[in-house]
């Protein structure tokens, strides 16, 4: 009978290489649990992986959470003024069996109303070109085509049309201007819209600003008192807008046709700047 004898050098490593590997899995050494998870030695403590630094994430996730706990309000400042500014939106439009006729018809009105513009205390930077369109005019003519009836587009001419916006400084003379303008420009003439607002509003937007945070903090403790908990330190601020409310109105059609009959009375009415925050304070 033969006996198979290993090589007492091949048993001798094999016990050092199972004795090594079960020191390495009972070892606390910081470079063996940074060798496991790929993280260097030292790593921040926020720094996470593997199923543990899972549920490590999750516990954090849960603080954070816990941290938008608070009174959360809005403000609004309101401050009520008068406008000192008009603004105009007028143009014209011109139709011509070609784009050339209806071009110039088109420039003649609009350098006619220019014009009367600056003629009458309007400044050239206060007038600016909005829109400027050349478009077909089409019509559909019915025709009897093989024992069928079909609709025909034909080709009628063109329309020009020139749109300017225009800022009267003085407030007062905002119908005289219009009256003008009306005059000047004839049938060609388009009133499309006017509108009120103040040249410089930043002063006032400050007073709404301070208005605004007022009432954000009034709001939390009133919160605060209902609730009954104390108010604590404001953690965040934000403005959410700030918007002028411009008073507008429509000038189309009849009001445009109106005004050359008769003078035309404008009434500037009060415009409002708006200011809205977002505030958060602790609770104690």
């Amino acid at each position: 009978m033969h006996h198979v004898r290993f090589p007492r050098v091949f048993l001798g490593l094999a016990l050092v290489a199972v004795l090594a590997l079960a020191a390495a899995c009972s070892s606390d050494d910081p470079s063996t649990l940074s060798t496991s998870t790929n993280l260097p030695v030292g790593a921040p403590a926020g720094v996470v992986s593997g199923i543990d630094g899972l549920a490590r994430a999750s516990t954090g996730l849960t603080s954070v959470s816990s941290q938008q706990a608070g009174i959360w309000v809005n403000g609004v400042g309101t401050v009520v003024t008068e406008p000192n500014i008009t603004n105009l939106s007028l143009g014209v439009e011109a139709s011509a069996s070609t784009v050339t006729l209806a071009r110039n018809e088109a420039a003649t009105a609009m350098t006619a109303i220019v014009a009367f513009l600056t003629s009458n205390g309007v400044a050239e930077r206060d007038i600016r070109t909005q829109s400027f369109n050349i478009s077909p005019q089409y019509t559909f003519r019915e025709r009897l085509e093989d024992g069928f009836r079909t609709n025909e587009r034909v080709l009628t001419g063109y329309q020009v049309t020139n749109t300017v916006s225009v800022k009267v400084r003085e407030l007062d003379q905002t119908g005289a201007i219009l009256d003008g303008v009306v005059k000047a420009g004839g049938d060609l003439i388009r009133i499309n819209g006017i509108s009120f607002t103040v040249d410089d509003p930043s002063p006032l937007k400050v007073q709404a600003r301070e208005l605004a945070v007022q009432e954000a903090m009034k709001k939390a403790q009133e919160l605060a008192t209902l609730a009954g908990v104390g108010l604590g330190q404001l953690i965040f601020i934000s403005e959410t807008s700030s918007t002028p409310i411009f008073n507008r109105v429509e000038a189309r059609g009849d009001f445009a046709r109106a005004a050359s009959f008769a003078a035309t009375p404008i009434s500037a009415g009060e415009t409002q700047i708006q200011v809205s925050v977002q505030a958060v304070f602790a609770i104690q």
